[in-house]
């Protein structure tokens, strides 16, 4: 294609224009706002004897952008346990590279093989994504022609509720105060609220509201919430089961605290439960090793305890661990030795008297 002859248009492209310097015997190409479409090689000619001829190379850079057709939807819903790949297409020249890295800056997971902070490729795939993968991706795209662009993809992660109640058990004397810790993961976000075992269906459980020595508490972070219960001055018709309830479209969890009353007891009557590691309980929450005084617990069934964690407390404070119970169980879990010792000796004087 001719541009131009001397200082005459040829094209019909008005960025073009051709002007000549008469002094200096020079002729100059203009080309303003550049496009994609005007690179190539361009030919200066003088049809002097012999023939006069000099190549200019054109090369026009564009900055990255992303192309949303091409790319995931900003904000993307997903049943945990399934896999779930996102694309970000990048175009620009020259041809723009992408990489992949978490808002919060934690590494990015693909199956069972761990990544960097950063993964490279237009497509990101998330195998089996769970929970701890909810939050916002940035696709970066950058080719060395700033700006680099970047979209940010946000990823609900969407599981029923789960409960985790530090302390099933708690024994406390009258007048002292108490705090039930309750802690649930659900998305979407779940209704959570406290309630009391009234004896019948859990449909007839009374809904605890705020009064002047009951109240309770939350807090969320993310799909993580920390509900509290928080009785005072405890007087004998606190006693029984509260139940903290979490519900979300995709189902229900509930875990109970049992109450009862203790009588108070000295700091040196006490017993330790070592505590035992359960795979059920948050990374997050401190594991301690609870203090049981002997003999002032009232319970209304006998109880044993058995790998985890029972509260009972005689100087009105209180700190959660975990336990597990099985209640009215017709064999001991733990050897009953002056039983035992009495068989024994009864044994013995029916065999002298036999002889």
């Amino acid at each position: 294609m001719i541009v131009a002859i001397h200082q005459h248009l040829v094209t019909r492209i008005p960025r073009y224009s051709a002007t000549h310097d008469a002094h200096r015997n020079t002729w100059t190409l203009t080309l303003r706002g550049a496009q994609p479409e005007d690179a190539g090689r361009y030919l200066c000619q003088v049809n002097s004897n012999p023939m006069i001829t000099q190549v200019g190379i054109v090369d026009v850079v564009v900055p990255p952008v992303i192309v949303d057709a091409g790319s995931s939807a900003s904000h993307i819903t997903i049943r945990e346990g399934l896999s779930l790949t996102l694309t970000c297409r990048g175009d620009g020249v020259p041809a723009p590279k992408v990489t992949w890295r978490r808002e919060d800056g934690r590494p990015i997971y693909l199956g069972e093989k761990r990544k960097d902070v950063m993964s490279d490729g237009e497509s990101l795939t998330l195998n089996k994504i769970g929970r701890t993968e909810s939050g916002a991706y940035l696709c970066i795209a950058s080719n060395g022609v700033p700006p680099s662009v970047s979209k940010r993809i946000w990823v609900d992660v969407e599981f029923p509720p789960n409960v985790w109640v530090p302390a099933q058990i708690v024994g406390l004397p009258l007048g002292g105060s108490v705090t039930f810790d309750c802690f649930t993961e659900a998305q979407p976000k779940a209704i959570t609220y406290w309630a009391r075992t009234a004896g019948g269906p859990p449909e007839l459980d009374l809904v605890l509201l705020p009064s002047r020595r009951i109240h309770a508490d939350s807090t969320s972070s993310g799909y993580r919430t920390h509900m509290n219960l928080t009785i005072q001055s405890f007087e004998a018709k606190d006693i029984g089961t509260y139940r903290c309830v979490a519900k979300n479209s995709l189902g229900e969890a509930e875990g109970s605290v049992q109450l009862m009353e203790t009588e108070p007891d000295n700091s040196n009557n006490e017993m330790i439960v070592e505590d035992f590691p359960s795979v059920e309980s948050p990374p997050t929450t401190p594991q301690k090793t609870t203090v049981i005084p002997r003999s002032t617990a009232k319970p209304s069934t006998s109880t044993w305890q058995q790998g985890n964690r029972v509260q009972f407390i005689s100087n009105n404070s209180y700190s959660t661990g975990r336990q597990s119970t099985v209640r009215n169980s017709g064999l001991p879990l733990l050897p009953c030795w002056p039983q035992q010792l009495t068989a024994i000796i009864l044994l013995i004087v029916v065999n002298k008297l036999l002889l």
